[in-house]
């Protein structure tokens, strides 16, 4: 049984690896140099225009000058060092031995949005090398995790709804492997790229890394990794002494809320003028500190300034009772109520008045416990601790409620899968359901469905807790920091109207 098992994964690996081949390959997608800045920026408008994202109104630029902006923030690379060769794709043997549909396969199982306008660029997030005089390769970057397909329409700036980077980092291990038995040339320069990430994906590989459940970040977690080993002669930490914290990735546009507090991710932890934690995931690609500081970090904070602080929530997509909405508007501000206490004060126009409060409200505790004095003496060791201050926090953010719409599951760690969960008795909360579901949009409720079609409704939830409870496809409230306990507000809103209407207001945002 345990060999069947092992050959099934086998499988899947092969069969998102020969996906990822073909995607990359398909001979009208790229040519087979580097793609050149104008080529890419010739069809920029055209390659965007299915794409829902929204700049600030009190922006002053020019649209020119934003769609430069955009332009450089969704092509980035950071001057890559793990870079995937595109003749590795072509000369793959997987694509002789296995047939199937390329886009269902990389968009249903790695669970990338794709980005069906462009020609050259197949999915979000992969970036090709711009260079055309060198071969073509490519890298990945922020907009991986940072963008989300809801009821088949792309969001620039949401955070991830079903991506999973394990299956993708297991699908890239199996290609540069077997890559490596190839007969191309060893001192050849793709060669040396695909000796180069198979030794990336394979050094810099930790146990706290692998997230429990997809569309879970475990940026954390790796970063504590990667900062810690760069003084230590590249030797981890010891299991034990890194934390597990799964979270959902928050989206591009709470930034502008956090902004004048300088507290920055679920937890608040990292205090400083921009959420510079992120530079340290270019560490997994074995970037030096020199890296980091010479390229990551000023280009983080150029991107910063003329992209992520300006982008501002899609509105609600389908009709919104406007009656039952200021009902619940005069809720939300009351004194019965009182959600504006902590979550602040919204203009409708994607723009709130946030009060940056920082509490414990019962929630799953590991992600906080992350930081603890081992992370905090690895941050104060690295360049980081010159761009701000890693502090331990009491509790998780009040989180910032503009385009709350589109932040489903909730809670840092995806645990409540619609707002009409969340605002209800925390014993109704389901305790299993179904991560790809958060693919759609469900209008009454306000979130994602719970099941896919074929079993809704045909199974209890015992029995999907038996049949599902260790599938990473399914999001299961009993794994290690995945409760759904905590922010009990039911007590406040004591009805299904008032929460009908609350939630009718939340639209709005």
């Amino acid at each position: 049984m345990f060999a069947n098992r092992r050959a099934s994964a086998a499988v899947i690996v092969c069969l998102v690896a020969w996906a990822c081949v073909h995607l990359l390959s398909r001979p009208a997608a790229a040519p087979l140099t580097g793609i050149p800045d104008e080529l890419l920026a010739a069809r920029f408008d055209s390659d965007m225009r299915n794409v829902v994202y929204r700049w600030s109104e009190a922006d002053p630029r020019s649209r020119l000058e934003q769609q430069r902006a955009l332009f450089d923030f969704i092509y980035q690379t950071y001057d890559s060092s793990a870079w995937i060769p595109q003749s590795l794709f072509e000369r793959n043997l997987i694509t002789q031995t296995v047939a199937g549909e390329v886009d269902t396969i990389v968009r249903d199982t790695v669970g990338l949005v794709l980005w069906r306008d462009n020609p050259r660029v197949v999915a979000f997030g992969m970036a090709p090398s711009r260079s055309p005089d060198e071969p073509l390769k490519w890298t990945v970057n922020c907009l991986v995790c940072h963008t989300a397909e809801i009821d088949g329409v792309t969001y620039l700036g949401a955070g991830t709804k079903v991506f999973d980077d394990l299956v993708l980092g297991e699908a890239l291990k199996l290609l540069t492997r077997e890559a490596g038995g190839t007969g191309a040339a060893a001192n050849s320069i793709d060669q040396v790229h695909i000796a180069q990430a198979q030794r990336i994906l394979t050094s810099h590989h930790h146990d706290k890394i692998d997230s429990l459940t997809r569309a879970r970040s475990t940026a954390f977690a790796a970063s504590h990794v990667e900062l810690y080993m760069r003084p230590h002669d590249g030797v981890m930490p010891a299991v034990n002494e890194v934390g597990r914290g799964d979270t959902k990735t928050p989206p591009l546009w709470h930034t502008a809320a956090k902004l004048p507090r300088g507290r920055w991710y679920s937890d608040g932890s990292f205090h400083g003028r921009i959420p510079l934690m992120a530079s340290s995931m270019e560490l997994e690609k074995d970037r030096s500190f020199d890296a980091l500081v010479d390229v990551v970090i000023p280009r983080i904070k150029s991107e910063f300034d003329a992209v992520v602080q300006h982008l501002r929530p899609p509105p609600y997509p389908y009709e919104i009772d406007r009656a039952l909405a200021e009902r619940g508007r005069q809720l939300f501000y009351s004194k019965s109520v009182g959600c504006a206490r902590c979550h602040g004060v919204y203009d409708g126009r994607g723009n709130v008045d946030w009060p940056g409060i920082h509490k414990d409200v019962g929630t799953d505790p590991a992600r906080r416990e992350i930081v603890s004095d081992g992370f905090r003496a690895a941050f104060a060791a690295s360049p980081l601790a010159s761009e701000g201050a890693l502090v331990k926090s009491e509790g998780y953010a009040a989180t910032p409620l503009t385009g709350v719409w589109a932040n489903y599951p909730y809670l840092h760690n995806g645990s409540v899968p619609t707002l009409y969960h969340l605002l209800g008795p925390v014993s109704e909360r389901p305790k299993i359901f179904y991560v790809w579901a958060a693919r759609h949009l469900d209008r009454e409720k306000v979130g994602q469905p719970l099941y896919p079609a074929r079993v809704y409704g045909l199974m209890p939830e015992p029995g999907l807790l038996l049949r599902y409870g260790n599938d990473r496809d399914w999001f299961n409230t009993g794994r290690p920091g995945s409760s759904n306990a905590g922010h009990d507000v039911w007590w406040r809103i004591g009805t299904d109207e008032n929460r009908r209407a609350l939630i009718e207001y939340l639209k709005t945002l």
